[in-house]
């Protein structure tokens, strides 16, 4: 189901941008001329009074890719923001994380020795012979 809703969302996307640019192509085709661009008159003391013409296709197009390029910044801005907070989210999970195992030994002791409660008398027999054979390395030094 969401898989058929993904296709039929990217075909709606893809038909609407050769839409969009037909629609464009057209306008453009249909005012295909040179138009006078003036400069305003509270900035001719920044620019002067150039007196300049341009092809009016052009400087839709012109005006398109500047919009483009805006709406564009923006949506990859908003990405940005949301995978960096993601990934500020995952690290301070990761460090909580490690501060819990880092006072393991603290909160949840491990066992000194898996030994029984009561000694085995067989092995007190065992290691006192052991000991007995091995020469004393204290005394020696």
């Amino acid at each position: 189901m969401i898989r058929w809703l993904r296709v039929v969302a990217l075909g709606t996307v893809v038909l609407s941008m050769i839409g969009l640019g037909v629609c464009v192509g057209l306008f453009l085709v249909a005012n295909n001329g040179w138009v006078e661009v003036r400069v305003p008159p509270w900035l001719t003391w920044l620019f002067g009074d150039p007196r300049m013409e341009f092809w009016l296709p052009a400087l839709i197009g012109g005006w398109l890719l500047v919009t483009i390029g805006g709406v564009l910044g923006i949506a990859w801005s908003m990405w940005y923001v949301w995978r960096r907070r993601q990934y500020e989210s995952l690290i301070a999970r990761l460090e909580r994380e490690l501060a819990a195992l880092r006072n393991l030994p603290f909160t949840d002791p491990a066992p000194l020795e898996d030994l029984p409660e009561r000694p085995s008398p067989a092995a007190a027999r065992m290691m006192a012979t052991l000991d007995a054979d091995e020469p004393d390395e204290m005394a020696e030094a």
